[in-house]
């Protein structure tokens, strides 16, 4: 009767450590399905407004870069106050930029070995 006992616990232990890791792999699977897996909270795919990057400065500042349109703009964001700091048009991204000419290969070069070692 003990022995049945204890393996009723062991069973009943992991089949609920296995419910807890499958309900953990949906609710993360979910999540990403509505776009909570990236930085910002929501995907910026096909959006005109982007978040790019967040440097906190100190407790009660950060630096903000976001993209606009084609343009960057670097906000400074402040307890009380909010500042442009910069707008400049964004860098041309490697899709959209003209591929420019490969650097030209180099010949290849063997490991130098000394050949009075290797007869030692």
């Amino acid at each position: 009767m003990g022995a049945d006992v204890l393996n009723e616990g062991y069973l009943r232990f992991i089949f609920g450590l296995v419910a807890v890791i499958a309900m953990i792999i949906v609710a993360v699977w979910g999540a990403k399905r509505l776009g909570l897996g990236t930085a910002t909270g929501f995907r910026a795919k096909g959006r005109r407004l982007s978040l790019l990057e967040v440097m906190p400065l100190d407790q009660k500042r950060k630096l903000v870069l976001i993209r606009h349109d084609e343009t960057d703009h670097l906000l400074l964001l402040g307890a009380t106050h909010e500042m442009l700091l910069a707008s400049t048009a964004a860098p041309a991204t490697p899709a959209t930029a003209t591929p420019s000419a490969p650097p030209p290969s180099e010949p290849a070069r063997k490991a130098p070995f000394l050949s009075a070692d290797r007869e030692a």
